[in-house]
């Protein structure tokens, strides 16, 4: 009877402990990300430096690229902000973060930062961050509200968050509605970490472009 229920306690902490591991939606392995994220039909379509223009970043700023995957923004938010500023990098993916920190290297540019972080906290290491871009990744959190709310803590008053999503309708992910986002529900997981909607930027056909502002 003790062994049975040792056994019972067992699989239930297992069951506890790998609730976590499927808080990121539609997961994969690094390299398979690699390849999908640098993908060059994806990269144009992208239209990273028209989006960072749009940001209106400035020399000196704090910024978080969340869910950064290989960095494909990295370079040009760095460029933006100026010696004088910082990139945070973070993504929950110890392979992708590695990836980054290749990249940094080969173009030294020092004032990228890594961050590794969690389902439900980028834990960013500073509460100072100007503006955080969430770029096609909102979608692939499971508890995107706690997330929100919990991002919105390295935020300034007056700090911004910028949500890039597609349309559910017109994005790769038409028949799982788990893995849509729409602009509404943004808006109010918004809303609730105390920022609200300030400008909606027409660059994409088939994605939403919307900045937040902390009140």
């Amino acid at each position: 009877m003790r062994i049975a229920r040792c056994v019972a306690v067992l699989v239930l902490t297992l069951a506890w402990d790998s609730g976590p591991a499927q808080a990121q939606l539609a997961s994969r392995a690094p390299e398979e990300w690699i390849k999908t994220l640098e993908s060059p039909q994806r990269i144009q379509g992208l239209k990273i430096d028209e989006t960072v223009a749009a940001l209106e970043l400035k020399p000196g700023n704090v910024v978080a690229d969340i869910g950064a995957g290989t960095g494909l923004f990295e370079a040009t938010l760095a460029k933006a902000v100026g010696p004088t500023g910082k990139v945070y990098a973070e993504d929950v993916d110890q392979g992708l973060i590695d990836a980054i920190g290749r990249k940094q290297r080969e173009f030294q540019i020092p004032n990228i930062v890594t961050v590794l972080g969690k389902f439900t906290d980028p834990t960013l290491p500073s509460s100072d961050v100007d503006l955080a871009m969430i770029n096609d990744v909102l979608h692939h959190i499971e508890d995107r509200a706690t997330f929100l709310k919990n991002l919105a803590k390295y935020i300034k008053p007056g700090g911004r968050i910028a949500v890039i999503e597609f349309y559910p309708e017109k994005g790769g992910h038409r028949t799982q509605p788990e893995l849509q986002v729409k602009k509404e529900q943004a808006t109010q997981w918004m809303a609730d970490a105390g920022l609200t909607p300030t400008k909606e930027i027409e660059l994409f056909a088939d994605k939403y472009f919307v900045i937040y502002t902390k009140r």
